[in-house]
């Protein structure tokens, strides 16, 4: 995916100007305008950062607190799929939970997530 491309459905998102927009140093997925971050990837995309944000979510807060036989019995993909009912964006939109779709006609479709 073309940085230009992730810049001009942010653009169209914001409803602001391309050269508003900056590439983040760390990620090329994110984009900057003024002090706001923004994930803006593909379906593929969102769908792996949102299953590494569930593994990560498990590795760090869940499996820690599990203890004696709970371990044995816990359902990493029971528990999965019940995260899932909230979307993709209550995983990857830090902000404020939501998940936009940007459509570019001829091109391909974006998914915008507000990080910070």
């Amino acid at each position: 995916m073309e940085t230009k491309t992730r810049i001009k459905a942010l653009a169209k998102h914001l409803d602001c100007r391309k050269k508003e927009i900056t590439v983040s140093q760390y990620d090329d997925t994110i984009l900057e305008y003024y002090n706001e971050e923004y994930l803006v990837v593909t379906d593929d995309e969102a769908d792996d950062l949102w299953e590494q944000d569930l593994d990560s979510y498990l590795e760090d807060c869940i499996y820690p607190e599990l203890t004696g036989n709970l371990k044995n019995y816990f359902d990493d993909e029971a528990w999965k799929s019940d995260a899932r009912l909230d979307g993709r964006g209550h995983s990857l939109n830090r902000y404020d939970g939501s998940e936009y779709e940007i459509d570019l006609e001829g091109e391909e479709t974006l998914y915008i997530y507000r990080v910070n």
